[in-house]
């Protein structure tokens, strides 16, 4: 069984777990007192609670990436028989965490400079550049986030030799308006996908014209009208 986020199973009747369950959110098993034992192989992404739990012990292999509440457990011997998940833990073909999240992830392949993970969850993917991880609904959702981040470091200095006379790519001028305004990434694309069609270049004055009325607009003007 695989779960992309939350396991709510606070004060059910449950009396067991499936085998190779693994939860990418929190697993909330509070007040199950039914709950004796946790299946072997066990691993939750965010915080596992097993508060009021009959437990005896934790399972062997058990991975959790957040906080582990055994409060109230007092029968469990080995409380410290578990994992932490690390950034960038991969296991073939089951999950990745990074970013303190955990995808389930159905396979992995080398794009160029990139590692992709594909998620066993649609729109749940995850690329790699080497150094940094951005989760996105593709690839090239994901290359124009770790653009983002990678110009971010840089800071908007860097587009000071810029007039509203020059031509920009239309993935750089994505991630350039975002630098400059401090634009979402949802609210971004959101804008995207409203514009009937798009360009491979725009000046930086089309630019301007073009997000007139929306979110960071006028401090995207004010930038190039101070340079």
């Amino acid at each position: 069984l695989t779960v992309g986020g939350w396991l709510y199973l606070r004060g059910t009747s449950i009396t067991s777990l499936p085998e190779g369950l693994t939860v990418g959110g929190d697993l909330d098993l509070e007040g199950c007192t039914s709950i004796t034992s946790l299946p072997e192989g066990l691993t939750v992404g965010g915080w596992l609670y097993l508060r009021g739990t009959s437990i005896t012990s934790l399972p062997v292999g058990l991975t959790v990436g957040g906080y582990l509440d055994l409060s109230g457990c007092t029968g469990i011997t080995n409380k410290d028989h578990y994992t932490v998940l690390e950034n960038g833990t991969y296991v073939h073909n089951r999950y990745l965490y990074a970013d303190d999240i955990l995808t389930h992830v159905k396979r992995k392949k080398k794009i160029g400079k990139y590692t992709y993970f594909v998620g066993k969850i649609k729109g749940k993917d995850v690329i790699f550049d080497g150094t940094n991880y951005a989760h996105c609904r593709s690839f090239k959702e994901g290359v124009v986030d770790l653009e983002f981040k990678a110009a971010k470091d840089r800071g908007s200095s860097q587009y000071k030799g810029l007039s509203f006379e020059s031509v920009v790519k239309r993935e750089d001028a994505i991630v350039m308006y975002r630098i400059i305004t401090g634009a979402c990434q949802a609210g971004t694309q959101q804008f995207l996908d409203g514009l009937s069609e798009q360009k491979e270049e725009y000046t930086i004055l089309e630019i301007v014209e073009l997000t007139k009325g929306h979110y960071g607009a006028e401090t995207f003007k004010k930038f190039f009208e101070e340079n």
